[in-house]
């Protein structure tokens, strides 16, 4: 069940589907965070519990594990690490995301006075540097500067995957699964399914490795599939924010682009280095 509001920026996109995520196009810089968060809400008493996966001054995004009426929304606390801070909001759109069988919800600060948002300034920022330093000095994309990693963290969001559940399957793409990845925490296997039913390990990817994104990038569907080991955190750039770093930051999105189909290239090369050896 995916509803969404009147919201003017929540028009369909150009394939005529569902409509665009308003917190991807926002001019307020998102950035990927995973904090608690109660919500208030007409229609059930007491709080709804959920988990805040991206941020900005002006909005979050919230994974719960059930759909709720957005509209009814009145108020969050928002589990900041030194405080709880209680915000109005209002409800802006709802989807399900099948991917983590979790339903995520938009929402807007509603007046937040100078206090709040000075408190949602400095977590958006402390989030923003923390994730650009790992950017920076733990993954394949160190290459990037300073600034570049502080731009590409404005267009993350965090996913959680459990142990054993699959992040894509080799042969497909659409359907909100065509995103580029990173890993924060955790393990994950990539496999090749040979002959139509032999799953054969490709590789094993740990914190700061990347991954997935060639439907965005070639147009073609994923080469392997992607499933977790363990418990993994997912730092993610969905169809929506490439297209959107793309159009703003080009050089930005060029250089991600080049760095992926890098490790893409390098897989490639490793598997076909394998097979040799066994011929």
């Amino acid at each position: 069940m995916t509803q969404h509001s009147d919201d003017p920026h929540s028009s369909p996109d150009s394939t005529g589907g569902a409509p665009i995520d308003p917190l991807e196009v926002r001019s307020n810089p998102r950035v990927g965070s995973d904090l608690p968060v109660e919500l208030y809400a007409t229609g059930f008493g007491g709080a709804l519990m959920g988990r805040i996966r991206d941020l900005s001054i002006g909005g979050a995004c919230i994974a719960t594990q059930s759909p709720f009426l957005f509209k009814g929304l009145q108020r969050i606390v928002l589990g900041l690490p030194s405080q709880n801070l209680a915000l109005g909001v209002v409800g802006c759109w709802q989807r399900e995301d099948p991917l983590e069988n979790l339903v995520l919800t938009g929402i807007q600060f509603d007046n937040p006075d100078t206090n709040q948002l000075e408190l949602v300034w400095d977590q958006v920022l402390d989030s923003g540097k923390k994730l650009a330093r790992f950017l920076y000095e733990r993954t394949a994309l160190h290459e990037l500067g300073l600034e570049e990693a502080m731009g590409l963290a404005q267009v993350t969001r965090f996913r959680t995957m459990q142990a054993g559940d699959t992040i894509y399957r080799q042969g497909t793409r659409g359907d909100g699964n065509d995103s580029i990845y990173l890993i924060t925490e955790g393990t994950i296997t990539l496999q090749l399914r040979i002959r139509g039913a032999i799953e054969q390990t490709l590789a094993t990817l740990t914190t700061g490795d990347l991954f997935g994104g060639l439907p965005l990038l070639a147009d073609l569907p994923h080469s392997e599939s992607a499933v977790a080991d363990t418990t993994v955190q997912l730092l993610e750039v969905d169809r929506a924010a490439f297209r959107h770093l793309r159009s703003m930051k080009p050089w930005l999105g060029h250089r991600l682009g080049v760095a992926l189909l890098r490790v893409h290239a390098q897989r490639m090369a490793d598997t076909l280095g394998l097979a040799s050896e066994t011929l």
